[in-house]
């Protein structure tokens, strides 16, 4: 699927609508749809929020010189508005991914290692089970980090409607 089709699509859908698979999958490997469909998310919550009026002493910076023609006459005008916040770095699928096999093959290797042989030596058998349960909390703690970090992906997968 490529960049038109896929934003086309999920431009069409409505609000709390799941999101279909292959737009969901192209949003995942195209770094560009994934950000303007970002942009797009914050350009709503700014707009969805009531403006009030207020005295601006620093305009936003752009690079582009309509916006900026803009924002001073807007400024001029004596109607101002917080600006939004930058979108927050995310990190990556990929990076997500990454850690989490790291720390399955860490808790796969450890018991054959040195460290894991001393551990077996030292405790005999009553190593199994802390073991066990370090590993559970460990993967438990990653699994809610990631499900905590990446709600917005899950959301809109899911769609879990605001209620």
């Amino acid at each position: 699927m490529n960049c038109q089709k896929a934003f086309d699509r999920y431009l069409s859908l409505d609000k709390y609508e799941h999101v279909p698979l292959a737009v969901t999958v192209h949003l995942l490997f195209c770094p560009v749809c994934r950000t303007s469909v970002r942009r797009l998310t914050l350009a709503e919550k700014v707009l969805a929020a009531p403006l009030a009026p207020a005295q601006a002493d620093v305009l936003p910076q752009s690079a582009d010189p309509v916006v900026q023609a803009a924002l001073a006459r807007i400024s001029s005008s004596g109607i101002a508005w917080v600006a939004p916040e930058p979108v927050d770095r995310h990190v990556s699928m990929f990076r997500w991914l990454v850690s989490g096999f790291i720390l399955a093959g860490g808790f796969s290797v450890l018991p054959f290692t040195s460290v894991g042989e001393w551990s077996r030596a030292a405790f005999g058998p009553s190593f199994i089970v802390p073991f066990s349960i370090l590993c559970g909390v460990a993967v438990t703690g990653w699994c809610g980090v990631f499900v905590g970090s990446n709600i917005d992906f899950f959301v809109k997968k899911f769609g879990f409607a605001h209620t």
